[in-house]
């Protein structure tokens, strides 16, 4: 089904500041049609350039030099015309937002079927299916910019499978998921791959899609580095993965170093009766109490759509309550005043980039002497940024981008830290990194709040979790 020999692509070298010699080299690698193929390996090692070679959209989209040969279903994937690549290939993107050409979910699902001249009610019939399939029948008439990040994650996957593709290829696919729809999403690519479609994944959280996969391909510095079968991976410990960066179970058993503040508890982050409603056809927050401790580490989860980031924006003044009141240190805070103590770290980091270069956008906004300068080369060396400094931010992986944003919020001055899934795009270096500096900020006397689907993180770094169920949250303690 694909095929990759001696193939390769380099970046041109003013495409959004990437080096000329940026991309992949060397690529050997042949997939079986109805074969499952994840892509692993740290962030920003190539995974997503091999998917857009596949696909096509290296070099037609992202310019750039393709080298040797890249086939897909017995001939040039350059070859093929639109409404070929259309019937044959289902792409899910990193970001979801970027693939999306209509307002409605229903639109949306329905935009290919509609370009290939489909009749009218076989696209409606295949519309109701592919949203019963991700059961999401309920956001057809929903506008995608409402949605949840896993709720678009979940459409754009509806909309990639909807014709059926016999390739289907999806980068991060889980990244924004909550642990039950990653299992759905798990049984149905199983039940694609059992119908004959061919599975490529770019993916961080590995043992997930140990149910569906054949093949684990490691990429190193843009090649080939190893390749597992499925059997090989599984019987793998952290201690045989660890090397190369990538995500294990036994992860949570790493010592971070850093414990808490639990002396600083004497001020507290108090939130009372909080409401807040989008419009009639989303789910709102209704009267949630919530305590977070100075000093400590709280982790907010929660199924896709249950309210995580809107709480989150709320208590950082980015949304004004509908009812209820927010304290800081027994003092009742407004929203502008909340926003003066608070800095939230958003889960998708293209929403809150805007200089010209990574240090520069780490320092944004701050008047820059020589305790800042320390600090931001601090905060490069903790989320291994220094060699990219120079780099434009809009030309660096989705990893990349999130460790970018992070560090910034690590040279703020604010009291409350809000983190939304700031492991989405990260490998198994990455998550340690993030516990480490969550545990640090904590240890200086922050309150850090971890909105995340990730469960070693948040046995890593957390010493409460808040779960958000059914417009209500309930709190348990981890650890002593």
């Amino acid at each position: 089904m694909i095929e990759l020999i001696a193939a390769g692509f380099t970046y041109e070298s003013d495409v959004e500041g990437r080096s000329e010699t940026e991309g992949v080299t060397d690529l050997h690698l042949s997939i079986e049609e109805g074969e499952c193929v994840v892509l692993c390996g740290r962030s920003g090692c190539g995974k997503s350039t091999i998917l857009r070679m596949i696909n096509g959209l290296a070099p037609q989209f992202y310019p750039g030099k393709l080298t040797g040969t890249v086939h897909v279903s017995g001939k040039p994937i350059a070859s093929f015309l639109p409404e070929e690549k259309t019937r044959l290939t289902g792409s899910v993107f990193q970001d979801p937002r970027s693939q999306f050409f209509m307002s409605l979910v229903g639109d949306e699902l329905a935009f290919s079927g509609e370009n290939l001249g489909i009749e009218s009610t076989e696209i409606r019939t295949l519309v109701q299916a592919a949203a019963a399939r991700m059961k999401i029948p309920h956001l057809l008439d929903r506008p995608l910019d409402s949605l949840s990040s896993g709720q678009k994650q979940k459409a754009a996957i509806a909309a990639a499978t909807i014709l059926s593709p016999k390739l289907l290829i999806l980068d991060e696919p889980s990244a924004n998921l909550d642990e039950k729809a990653t299992s759905d999403l798990v049984q149905i690519l199983l039940q694609l791959k059992q119908s004959g479609t061919t599975l490529i994944i770019s993916e961080h959280r590995l043992h997930a899609f140990l149910d569906v996969v054949d093949r684990y391909v490691l990429i190193e510095k843009g090649t080939i580095a190893r390749i597992w079968t499925k059997d090989d991976f599984a019987a793998l410990r952290y201690e045989d993965v660890k090397p190369y960066g990538l995500r294990h179970p036994d992860m949570t058993r790493v010592n971070i170093h850093e414990n808490t503040n639990n002396d600083a508890s004497r001020y507290v982050w108090e939130g009372k009766s909080l409401s807040y409603a989008y419009r009639k056809t989303c789910k709102p927050m209704k009267g949630l109490d919530i305590t977070l401790r100075t000093g400590s580490v709280t982790a907010l989860t929660g199924e896709n759509g249950v309210g995580k980031t809107t709480l989150g924006k709320v208590l950082c003044g980015l949304m004004r309550q509908q009812r209820g009141e927010v304290y800081y240190g027994g003092k009742k805070r407004s929203a502008a005043g909340r926003r003066s103590l608070s800095y939230l770290v958003m889960q998708d980091a293209d929403y809150q980039i805007y200089a010209d270069s990574v240090g520069n956008e780490i320092v944004l906004g701050r008047r820059l002497n020589d305790e800042l300068r320390l600090r931001a080369y601090e905060a490069m060396d903790t989320f291994d940024l220094r060699a990219l400094r120079d780099r434009h931010p809009a030309s660096l992986s989705g990893g990349e981008k999130q460790r970018v944003t992070m560090a910034a919020a690590y040279c703020s001055d604010a009291e409350l830290i809000v983190l939304d899934e700031p492991t989405s795009g990260l490998d198994g270096d990455g998550v340690l990194k993030v516990a480490a500096w969550a545990k640090k900020l904590a240890r200086a006397g922050k309150t850090v709040v971890i909105i995340t689907h990730d469960r070693i993180l948040t046995e890593l770094a957390c010493d409460h979790v808040v779960e958000m169920r059914n417009e209500q949250e309930r709190v348990r303690t981890i650890g002593p």
